[in-house]
């Protein structure tokens, strides 16, 4: 009788303590559970990639189950955004990826060049893999041509089935006017007709030999490749060097399919600087003698000497020009000077200018 009282007793015991355990432990997993729910929803809100088309040897056309949020697409965010596309085989974005033209969730995303065949994943934001098979198809652009001493174009049509991104994603729409128009989820516009996209050029170049056997690399002038009405992508050769007259020059490229690649080098007259006026103490106009027809002002510098013995820098501001005219602002933390007479140098010989001078206020 003494042991069975014991184990009765010890039996309640064990039966209050696990009671015990199971109100203490009611609250951890009432936690635990909401926790959960808000990491499933977290996940949920994440966008998911449920399709990856490659279209050329620099571009994947990506579908996600949603849109990409806003700071995912925002150019100033470039460097994280990198990030969140995780490949093998070195391959990596060149830019922020863009919405397509009419899609809900399509995107064209710039990468570096992929091989042929070769069979890469990607993970976007530490997401299971997604598989897809390389490719080293080429844009196809019609011809290179000069356009001055130190730059030439590759201009692609979309009559041989070529449109830049620029006319089919959805950021650029409202800029484009006529030229803006949407593709189905097979590349084709309402008339049937398919497309080849190029996509973003931004670090993007040529490789260049001339017939008396030299060899270089030009390098994509940024903002160029669908400026004017035009697909005539501007690069540019190294800092200094100009096309020399007579000589023969074909290009050579990773992600383009030159037809007619050679051009025999002329000479072409620099620009003539007229005059310059102040806009704010960060910027200022130039005007030209006359309108380049063309954003040929792109990448351009300046040299602001002062009388009182300082000498500063400016840029053309991309995509500025209107006619002859284009801005230029000053390198960062740089200001015109109150009182300061500056006269304009172009520099690398771009362009002339005879006693161009640049008052500050």
């Amino acid at each position: 009788m003494k042991i069975r009282k014991r184990i009765v007793p010890a039996a309640l015991a064990l039966s209050v303590l696990s009671a015990g355990f199971v109100t203490f432990n009611a609250p951890l997993n009432t936690e635990a559970a909401g926790n959960q729910t808000v990491a499933v929803a977290q996940s949920e809100q994440i966008a998911k990639i449920t399709n990856i088309k490659p279209l050329n040897t620099m571009t994947l056309q990506i579908t996600f189950n949603q849109p990409l949020a806003a700071t995912d697409v925002d150019l100033n965010n470039l460097d994280a955004i990198k990030k969140h596309f995780s490949f093998n085989g070195d391959l990596e974005i060149v830019n922020v990826p863009r919405l397509m033209t009419g899609s809900k969730s399509t995107y064209i995303v710039p990468t570096t060049f992929q091989e042929d065949d070769f069979i890469y994943t990607l993970s976007y934001k530490e997401q299971r893999n997604k598989v897809f098979e390389g490719t080293d198809e080429k844009v196809i652009v019609r011809n290179v041509e000069q356009v001055t001493n130190d730059t030439f174009t590759l201009e692609a049509f979309q009559e041989d089935g070529v449109v830049d991104y620029a006319n089919i994603i959805e950021a650029y729409r409202a800029g484009r006017g006529d030229l803006a128009f949407s593709l189905d989820r097979h590349n084709r516009d309402t008339d049937g007709k398919r497309f080849d996209i190029i996509s973003s050029l931004r670090d993007r170049y040529v490789t260049v030999k001339t017939s008396e056997g030299e060899e270089f690399v030009a390098n994509y002038v940024p903002f160029t490749q669908a400026a004017d009405g035009r697909q005539a992508s501007q690069f540019r050769l190294p800092a200094g060097q100009t096309l020399k007259p007579g000589v023969t020059y074909r290009v050579y490229s990773q992600w383009a399919e030159i037809d007619v690649k050679s051009f025999v080098a002329k000479e072409i007259a620099p620009f003539t600087l007229q005059s310059a006026t102040v806009i704010d103490p960060q910027s200022f106009s130039l005007q030209l003698s006359k309108d380049p027809q063309s954003d040929l002002l792109a990448g351009r510098s300046v040299e602001l000497r002062g009388n009182d013995g300082s000498s500063l820098q400016a840029q053309y501001r991309y995509s500025s020009r209107k006619g002859p005219v284009g801005i230029f602002d000053m390198a960062k933390g740089d200001t015109l000077k109150a009182n300061v007479s500056y006269t304009v140098v172009p520099l690398n010989n771009w362009a002339t200018a005879t006693n161009v001078v640049l008052q500050g206020k």
